[in-house]
């Protein structure tokens, strides 16, 4: 029998060294799973849902954004008051000239439809001046041009009192082709719509007015003769 030292030695191995352990790779339990799974879900869903909602804080991106579309509705609203300014100052133009040449026929009218009736020597002549004027004063009118809601207002304004005179005119010239009873409520209600003209243009002229007020350039004066409010 050999020495007692070696007994129950493998051959080959230090009776030193103690005998090396298997390694076992590691392995997760099935809950330790789950949480690290929820973990990650969690930290991407805090990290990546701002951006997908677009409320992700001080973003410099965003607050450039913001600034410019600011600048960009600030610089549309200046270009809309120019515009609306500009053509304010054409309508007060257009206004004038309209007013020239209707002023005169509502003038006349209100005499012809009076209860003597018209002096005039031709009262067919006096229809075809009228027709002319009213003619004139409509034609500038007829443009549309896009604007502001007061220019629009006014101009629409302008357009119906000329168009009433237009009425006032045709409704008296009819009153020339009738006899009796007949031309005597012609001729009367050739006088009422003469009135609705006044009215209309008084009514047109205070909006153009406040046109003129919203567009910076001041107070506006093309009422008729006697009729502005502001005594002009």
């Amino acid at each position: 029998m050999g020495p007692a030292k070696t007994r129950g030695r493998l051959p080959g191995r230090s009776a030193h060294r103690p005998a090396p352990q298997r390694v076992r790779p590691l392995r997760l339990r099935p809950r330790a799973l789950v949480s690290v799974a929820v973990g990650v879900v969690l930290v991407a869903g805090i990290l990546v849902m701002p951006r997908l909602l677009g409320t992700a804080p001080d973003e410099p991106a965003a607050a450039a954004g913001s600034s410019g579309t600011e600048e960009r509705i600030a610089e549309l609203r200046q270009q809309e008051k120019e515009r609306d300014a500009d053509l304010t100052r054409k309508l007060v133009t257009t206004a004038e000239q309209a007013r020239g040449q209707i002023a005169p026929v509502l003038a006349e009218l209100d005499h012809a439809t009076g209860s003597e009736g018209s002096h005039s020597g031709d009262p067919a002549a006096d229809v075809a001046r009228w027709r002319q004027a009213v003619r004139v004063a409509a034609e500038p009118l007829e443009e549309r041009p896009s604007a502001g809601t007061e220019v629009n207002l006014a101009r629409a304004g302008l357009a119906g009192a000329v168009t009433a005179t237009e009425r006032a005119v045709e409704v008296y010239a009819e009153s020339l082709e009738a006899e009796g009873p007949a031309a005597e409520r012609l001729r009367s209600l050739a006088g009422a719509v003469r009135g609705d003209a006044t009215a209309a243009w008084s009514v047109a002229a205070t909006q153009l007015d406040v046109a003129g007020v919203a567009a910076g350039i001041g107070h506006v004066h093309v009422f008729l003769d006697g009729s502005d409010p502001h005594g002009g």
